[in-house]
C-alpha cells in the first residue's frame, strides 16, 4: 500500500508540471488575443472619432444649405406654404368607421 501511494505521488508531480505548462500556454494565447483585440478596438475608436467629426462638418447648417442650393429641384418652402395636419387621439378609429383611409 505504501509503495502504491509513493508511486502515485511520483507520477502526480510530472502530471502537475504538465498541467501548469498547458495552462500557461493557454494564458499566453489568451493574453496575445486580448492585445490584438485591444489594438483593433483602438483603431475602431479612432475611426469612429473621424466619422463623428465628418458628420459634424457635413451636418452644419451652412454646409447643408450650400448642398441644397447646389442640388437641382430643391428649394426652400416658406412657413406660409406649409400645411400642418393635426391628428387628435381617437381619430384613427373615427376615420375607419367613416370608411376613410388610403
Amino acid at each position: 500500500m505504501k509503495r502504491f501511494l509513493t508511486l502515485c505521488m511520483l507520477l502526480s508531480i510530472p502530471l502537475a508540471l504538465f498541467l501548469v505548462a498547458a495552462q500557461s500556454g493557454r494564458y499566453y494565447a489568451a493574453s496575445a488575443e486580448i492585445k490584438r483585440l485591444e489594438a483593433a478596438q483602438s483603431e475602431w475608436i479612432e475611426e469612429n472619432r473621424k466619422l463623428l467629426a465628418n458628420i459634424a462638418v457635413a451636418g452644419s447648417r451652412q454646409r447643408v444649405s450650400q448642398s441644397m442650393e447646389e442640388a437641382e429641384g430643391y428649394h426652400m418652402v416658406s412657413p406660409a406654404k406649409t400645411l400642418r395636419i393635426l391628428v387628435l387621439p381617437g381619430g384613427e378609429k373615427r376615420d375607419a368607421e367613416q370608411g376613410g383611409g388610403l
